[in-house]
């Protein structure tokens, strides 16, 4: 049986591997809309749930608050945008088959993606390498790499989208674009 993981694009998956529920934190980022794309696709394959989560940042709003900007307001804006970017995503999963929950949380991003993943009892986090925290992100580090050392499951860090694939002359799925070709990966 063929994995879906190195190369291979049979759409086999190994059934030893159960993955009924994905977590897959949003922030409305290249790296997060990558990562909800391949987590899709992997719950196409093992027929599981996806819970979208936005988390909105309380140090973000607390570093407003310090400006003199009103808290409750940037909240609300950072609200609206983290239910766009869920029903987005929300709508490409539903497109898809794909049974999914949204959810937004505030706090501390890792810890809650951390907390959410264990009561939703989540077999996987999916999750962007780079989210919209910026330089912020080199002085405080990054969520992902918070989230894969405090993570009680296992994590997959997605970087790009997920490959093309091109069907064969026989109609079989074929390598993704890059993969056995000379210098692909």
């Amino acid at each position: 049986m063929s994995s879906p993981v190195g190369g291979s694009c049979d759409t086999e998956v190994d059934r030893g591997l159960v993955l009924r529920r994905l977590l897959v934190p949003v922030d409305g980022s290249e790296y997060s809309r990558h990562a909800a794309e391949h987590a899709i696709r992997i719950a196409q394959a093992y027929g599981a749930e996806l819970l979208l989560l936005h988390v909105i940042d309380d140090q973000v709003l607390d570093q407003v608050a310090q400006r003199g900007e009103d808290r409750q307001r940037v909240c609300e804006r950072l609200h609206d945008a983290g239910r766009g970017y869920l029903h987005d995503l929300g709508r490409h999963a539903a497109s898809a088959g794909v049974a999914h929950r949204e959810q937004i949380e505030i706090g501390d991003p890792a810890a809650l993606i951390c907390e959410v993943a264990a009561r939703a009892q989540s077999d996987l986090v999916v999750i962007g390498k780079i989210g919209r925290r910026g330089a912020r992100r080199i002085v405080m580090g990054s969520i992902a790499r918070r989230v894969i050392e405090a993570a009680e499951i296992p994590v997959l860090v997605v970087s790009r989208p997920p490959a093309a694939v091109v069907s064969g002359h026989d109609g079989a799925a074929a390598q993704p674009r890059g993969q056995g070709e000379p210098g692909g990966r």
